[in-house]
């Protein structure tokens, strides 16, 4: 098997209110691809680079064009992504696993995917890199930037980052700082994202996001195994345009759900969906965090309890106290 280590570079719509939202609501439009191949041992075989003339966000957005440096002119010149995708993924061949920095990657390419009507589970078995490298370097941060983790391997940063062709190669030659036999080996073990996705779309016009679950059109999900639809119960809020859930379809499959809600304009809200098949570390997790949920919420009730007694024994006093005031004032 060949390892295809690959960056992305995307244009951006100027506003929430000009993105697509049909059929997926796109982040980023591809706007070029680079990647560098090796065999199963991560040595060189070939490196591509392919740039995509875009078909929704044909201007540039000033701050991808500030960090990527490219302009409108060399957008017209590229290919279109229909055809840029047929030749990258023929280079790819058949048998062949992504490597990435960071996760974001694969999620644009499988939105671009979709919005041509085309596969959007390519490549979706991919491994980020991003976590290998923070088992093995002791990093300040979990999402550290590309550029920091080569300077701290002591890579010499000699060329333009944020140019997919080279982001790509300086991630290869990360992986030839790692133990990637060993990496790879243990990326299933500690990472819940190795579970493909089974299942995304959007869903728009949604007014009030901490009402979303309350929305038939948001909690009307199919199991992407059998196609029944899945049952809900309790759901764990990240904040007030996120939560997730962990459910079990009839059909016996567990899943993990989540929905994010993205502000496009007041009172007008997309909702992301997506469906990942759900690991026993997500399941236990999932489990825990209710558990812990629920003792917060005995613990407060306990209390409110503890409060109300309080205030009626003390309402209880002070009307104890005003009725023997009462009857002094009468015995005077």
């Amino acid at each position: 098997m060949n390892y295809i280590i690959f960056d992305m570079e995307w244009n951006q719509a100027f506003c929430a209110a000009k993105m697509v939202r049909s059929p997926v609501l796109l982040h980023g439009e591809i706007i070029q691809i680079g990647a560098v191949k090796t065999d199963e041992n991560f040595n060189f075989l070939d490196k591509i680079k392919i740039n995509i003339r875009p078909k929704f966000y044909k201007q540039m957005n000033p701050h991808v064009r500030k960090i990527t440096g490219i302009t409108d002119v060399q957008l017209t010149a590229g290919e279109t992504f229909p055809q840029a995708f047929k030749r990258f993924s023929e280079w790819c061949g058949e048998n062949f696993r992504f490597i990435t920095w960071g996760f974001d990657d694969v999620g644009v390419l499988s939105d671009n995917l979709t919005l041509h009507g085309l596969d959007p589970s390519f490549g979706s078995n991919y491994i980020n890199l991003q976590l290998i490298y923070n088992r093995q370097v002791k990093s300040e941060h979990l999402q550290c930037a590309l550029s920091a983790a080569a300077e701290k391997l002591g890579i010499p940063l000699d060329v333009q980052v944020h140019d997919a062709m080279n982001d790509a190669y300086l991630t290869y030659e990360v992986c030839q700082k790692l133990d990637m036999q060993l990496g790879i080996a243990e990326y299933a073990e500690y990472t819940a994202a190795a579970a493909p996705q089974l299942f995304k779309d959007a869903v728009n016009g949604v007014s009030d996001p901490r009402k979303m679950l309350f929305d038939k059109r948001v909690t009307d999900l199919k199991c992407p195994h059998c196609g029944q639809k899945l049952p809900f119960s309790e759901w764990l809020f990240g904040n007030g345009k996120s939560c997730r859930t962990v459910t079990r379809c009839a059909c016996g499959e567990f899943v993990t759900v989540k929905l994010k809600a993205v502000t496009i304009a007041e009172n007008d809200n997309t909702v992301i969906r997506t469906i990942h098949a759900a690991s026993q570390k997500e399941l236990d997790e999932f489990a825990a965090k209710l558990a812990k949920r629920e003792e917060r919420r005995k613990k407060v009730a306990a209390m409110r309890k503890k409060a109300e007694n309080k205030e009626g024994k003390e309402d209880k006093e002070n009307n104890g106290a005003k009725e023997k005031i009462d009857d002094n004032n009468g015995d005077d």
